[in-house]
């Protein structure tokens, strides 16, 4: 939002985070209609979308998440095609975690290390 995103969707499902989300956009002084905020698991709310295609998606789920949740969420993207070819798909990490199998079908364009984060950037193929 304070890169000028023309919309975005702020999912979590946990309440502080969602207040947190609420507090941040309201301190931005972001419009109303740039943004929705939805209190949700992640593929719950994936399932259940039927708009189009994003350009970007930020993937920072908490570090102890299963690799078979995220190998969903991932499936759940490429099947429902929210994802174009161009999309940017940027999911951060705990540094020791391996996510070639939750990320086999994605290309890996450039990963980047932050203390005890990393940071892939990936597309579709």
């Amino acid at each position: 939002m304070s890169r000028n995103c023309s919309f975005v969707f702020f999912v979590d499902n946990s309440f502080e985070s969602i207040k947190l989300i609420s507090y941040n956009v309201n301190c931005l002084k972001i419009e109303d209609e740039k943004y929705k905020i939805i209190r949700s698991e992640a593929p719950d709310f994936l399932r259940s979308y039927t708009g189009p295609g994003w350009d970007i998606i930020f993937i920072d789920p908490p570090y102890r998440i299963e690799s078979g949740i995220m190998r969903g969420i991932f499936n759940i993207l490429s099947e429902k095609k929210i994802t174009r070819a161009d999309t940017l798909i940027v999911y951060e990490y705990f540094f020791k975690k391996d996510i070639k199998k939750e990320t086999e079908n994605l290309r890996n364009i450039k990963q980047s290390h932050f203390g005890d984060k990393e940071v892939v950037y990936l597309s579709p193929f």
